[in-house]
């Protein structure tokens, strides 16, 4: 049966994230079935009711937090209705986290092995935003592995998407689904040709469900996805290396990367900390030696993995680094504490930053190989100016790292801001993107402005007007409309 709450004291938890943003909603839906969902759109759209799609609320931009109208949780909605473990496909509800998927999937041997970092959040989240994780320098993001959607749009329509079956031709589509015609033009632009999630995704020739995985609850409420999953690997490697300088962590991560190319090595993780992230790390590891820096990489192995071990042995040693002060994962127990070692990072920043009432504010930028290094100096130039604390750490496989200012004022906060700004302004004149896997969401719609200029935004939502012509799903999220 399907909760209804008007009072603002009962959802309090709902007008946030973990940005850390505040929102306002007038209140609450919480439906159990598809149906409900259904009725709750088509009564919004007809009493022209902003209505904001909410899950977990694990995101970092504001995308759930709403700007008036109503909150639709599917956190109720989160039956797993099937998985095939021949054809290792899964169709579940949005609101299914993905620390469950995982429980679930286990006892068939299989894995999701594109799920964002964040195990608490759910597979709509992760959908809306096109999100990727701690596997994408392997894996890729969750795009890649949508196989189905169906999608309510703001009139109460039932869209039943299947992947290699509609798509654009000449920069728009034309079809007809349940005997209504559909007619309309993409944005012109083109998308940064690195890992990206900011706006709609747009390409010639594109798949139909493509334009609803990251557009953020702007065009429609997903309310059943089928996912493609992975087989179980036989065996992971995984290590923390720590270096005596930041130079020799990149230095190493650019050797692995040439041993993938050569099919030498094949990590499915590759990930960075910076010396700052080490510091604000030894708040709950104590006895953390005072290196400069560290990666730490997943590799996926068979049962005959001697060749392998040795080639990862010899790029630690090569790079300067200790194997005696590196940390493996050869025990269930290891594998743990490093695991948790990776997601601390991201959880403390965000305590720190509501400790003390401040708005997230960090990049998620990305740019190409060729342009890292010039990157990094960058963002060791902008940290060091800033006078903010700060941290850098993340995705280095994908040249993807999320430098994150740790303000403890307003002052502080609008100083970040500036510099956050002169990052987004520098990853475009590399010919990145101003967001890699958190997506737009209210808080750096400007920076999808930047990207793209006024004319590509007005043909954004040119199209969302196509699908809500009041613009009332996900109010405030990818652009403002005047």
């Amino acid at each position: 049966m399907m909760i209804v709450k008007n009072r603002k004291e009962e959802f309090l938890s709902y007008l946030e994230d973990t940005s850390n943003l505040k929102g306002k909603a007038d209140l609450l839906y919480l439906p159990e079935e598809e149906q409900e969902v259904v009725k709750i759109v088509r009564l919004c759209g007809e009493k022209k009711i902003p209505l904001t799609c909410s899950g977990s609320r694990t995101g970092t931009v504001g995308g759930c937090v709403p700007y008036g109208g109503a909150i639709l949780s599917l956190e109720k909605l989160s039956k797993i209705k099937d998985i095939d473990p021949d054809r290792r496909l899964v169709t579940l509800h949005p609101g299914v986290r993905l620390d469950n998927l995982e429980s679930e999937l286990k006892k068939f041997d299989l894995t999701f092995k594109s799920s964002p970092t964040e195990s608490l959040a759910s597979i709509g989240g992760a959908i809306s935003t096109s999100a990727s994780g701690v596997r994408g320098f392997k894996y890729g993001g969750i795009r890649n592995y949508v196989k189905k959607l169906k999608v309510i749009l703001i009139d109460g329509t039932i869209l039943e998407i299947t992947r290699g079956k509609t798509f654009s031709c000449k920069g728009s589509f034309n079809f007809s689904i349940k005997g209504r015609d559909f007619k309309f033009s993409l944005p012109s632009y083109r998308m940064p040709p690195v890992k990206h999630s900011g706006g709609y995704f747009v390409r010639e020739g594109m798949d139909l469900i493509d334009l609803f995985i990251g557009s953020e609850g702007t065009l429609g409420i997903v309310v059943e996805a089928t996912l493609e999953v992975q087989k179980s690997s036989q065996d992971v490697f995984d290590c923390i290396v720590f270096f005596k300088d930041e130079k020799r962590a990149i230095n190493f991560v650019e050797k692995i990367k040439k041993l993938k190319q050569f099919d030498m090595l094949d990590p499915s993780s590759l990930e960075f900390f910076d010396t700052n992230s080490l510091s604000f790390l030894r708040a709950v590891y104590p006895h953390l030696k005072e290196f400069k820096s560290a990666v730490y990489f997943e590799q996926e192995v068979e049962e005959n993995y001697k060749d392998t071990m040795e080639l990862w042995m010899k790029a630690i040693e090569d790079s300067g680094a200790s194997l005696d002060d590196t940390w493996f994962g050869d025990t269930k127990k290891e594998r743990e504490k490093i695991y948790e070692f990776r997601h601390k990072l991201p959880q403390l920043v965000n305590e720190f930053l509501k400790s003390y009432n401040q708005v997230k504010i960090a990049s998620d930028i990305a740019v190409g190989d060729s342009s890292f290094r010039e990157m990094y100096r960058f963002y060791k130039e902008i940290g060091e100016c800033s006078k903010v604390n700060y941290i850098n750490f993340g995705h280095i496989g994908e040249n993807h790292l999320h430098f994150n200012f740790l303000p403890k004022n307003d002052s502080e906060s609008q100083k970040a801001k500036e510099c956050i700004l002169e990052i987004v302004k520098k990853a475009l004149s590399l010919g990145g993107t101003v967001s890699a896997e958190h997506g737009i969401g209210k808080l750096k719609k400007s920076y999808l402005e930047i990207m793209y200029g006024k004319f590509h935004i007005k043909e954004m939502v040119e199209l969302k007007r196509y699908f809500d012509p009041n613009f009332l799903l996900g109010r405030g999220n990818l652009f403002d409309v005047e």
